[in-house]
C-alpha cells in the first residue's frame, strides 16, 4: 500500500518557500498539525487552489519534511485535502478522486446562511431572506425585536454586518460586494453567561468526530456588538465540560445528529448567543474552524481529533478500494 498524501489547501498564490507565512501567531499550531500527520506515516503538504487541476491533482505544492518546506512544481495527487480556502468555488462541484475535509456540500451549507437557517431554524433567531435592497422595508415589520441584525447571506469575519435599531436599518445600504442579505431578530446577550461572560458574548463550540473538542467565548470591544476577532473582539478559551451551559450542549448534540451522516462526519464550529430568557440561539455555523493559539489547553486535543478524522476517512477509502 502506498504512503497516503495529506495536504492543507489555501487560496494564496504559488509563490516562495513560506506557504504558511500568512498565518501569523498561530503558525506553530499549523506546523504541529503537519507534524502529527507525519507521525501517522503520511506525506504532508501545503497546497494552493491556484494549482489545482482535478481528481485530487495539484500541479505544484509545498512538501513538509523535517520541519521545512520544499517547493514542488511537479504534479502530486492527494489522498486527502483539508480545505482551508475561503469561498465555495473550491473544490469544484462534482470533483472526485480525493477526500475533502470538509465536503463541498457542507461547505456550501455553512456559507449560505439562509440555507443553514432552513435546516436549523428551531435553534436560530427568526430569520428572513432579503433578496434586494428595497425588500428591507417590507421585512422589518416582521421582525419582533426593536433591533435587527442584517448579514450578508454568504459573508464572514463580520464584514458587511449591521446591528442596530430598525429606524437605522431602513437606511442601511448593501455594500457592492454583497448581493443578498438575511435579516435576523436581535438576541440581546448583555446579561452574559454564568461563569463564562458577564455581558455581550459569542460562544463558539468546535466539533470534530461528532463531539465538542474545543470551545471559546468572544467578547466585543466596548460600544460594539461584533465579537469577531477580526472586528476587535477578545477571545478566551473555556472548558466545554464545566463551563458551557447544559442548554447549549443539548443543541450541540442535536446539530451533530443532523450533520454527522448526511455530510460525512464534518469538522465545524457553532456560534451561540444566550438572551435574557436564558435560551441559547445559534448565530451561525462555520466550516472553517479557527485554530487555538499555541498556549491554549485544548490545542492538542483539537489537532489530534482532526488527525483522527483524517485517519478514519483514509481508512474507509482504503477499505473501499481493497
Amino acid at each position: 500500500m502506498s504512503v497516503s498524501k495529506v495536504g492543507m489547501a489555501f487560496s494564496r498564490e504559488f509563490k516562495g518557500n513560506s506557504p504558511l507565512g500568512h498565518i501569523g501567531v498561530k503558525l506553530p499550531v499549523y506546523l504541529r498539525l503537519l507534524e502529527l500527520c507525519q507521525d501517522k506515516g503520511w506525506e504532508a503538504y501545503v497546497l494552493t487552489k491556484k494549482t489545482y487541476k482535478s481528481g485530487g491533482v495539484f500541479a505544484g505544492c509545498w512538501k513538509f519534511d523535517k520541519g521545512k518546506f520544499k517547493k514542488m512544481k511537479t504534479k502530486v495527487k492527494m489522498d486527502l485535502v483539508y480545505d482551508r480556502s475561503a469561498g465555495v468555488k473550491f473544490p469544484p462541484e462534482g470533483d472526485e478522486g480525493t477526500i475533502w475535509v470538509n465536503r463541498r456540500d457542507f461547505k456550501v451549507l455553512c456559507w449560505d446562511k439562509w440555507k443553514a437557517y432552513k435546516i436549523l431554524n428551531e435553534h436560530m433567531p427568526k430569520t428572513f431572506l432579503v433578496k434586494r435592497q428595497v425588500d428591507i422595508a417590507n421585512i422589518l415589520p416582521k421582525i419582533s425585536t426593536q433591533w435587527v441584525v442584517l448579514k450578508p447571506y454568504n459573508g464572514l469575519k463580520g464584514q458587511g454586518v449591521f446591528v442596530g435599531p430598525k429606524s437605522r436599518a431602513i437606511k442601511f445600504r448593501f455594500p457592492k460586494k454583497f448581493k443578498k442579505y438575511i435579516a435576523q431578530e436581535f438576541v440581546d446577550t448583555s446579561q452574559g453567561i454564568p461563569l463564562v461572560a458577564s455581558g455581550l458574548h459569542d460562544l463558539r463550540v468546535a466539533i470534530v468526530n461528532a463531539k465538542a473538542v474545543w470551545s471559546n467565548v468572544r467578547i466585543p470591544q466596548e460600544g460594539s456588538f461584533k465579537a469577531n476577532v477580526a472586528e476587535g473582539g477578545n477571545l478566551h478559551e473555556i472548558d466545554y465540560e464545566t463551563k458551557v451551559p447544559h442548554s447549549v450542549k443539548k443543541i450541540v448534540d442535536a446539530v451533530i445528529k443532523k450533520f454527522f451522516e448526511k455530510y460525512n462526519d464534518p469538522s465545524y464550529s457553532i456560534d451561540f448567543g444566550i438572551g435574557p430568557d436564558g435560551v441559547p440561539k445559534i448565530f451561525e455555523i462555520n466550516d472553517q474552524i479557527g485554530f487555538p493559539r499555541w498556549e491554549m489547553k485544548n490545542r492538542d486535543n483539537f489537532l489530534k481529533e482532526l488527525v483522527y478524522n483524517f485517519e478514519r476517512k483514509l481508512n474507509e477509502k482504503n477499505r473501499q478500494i481493497f
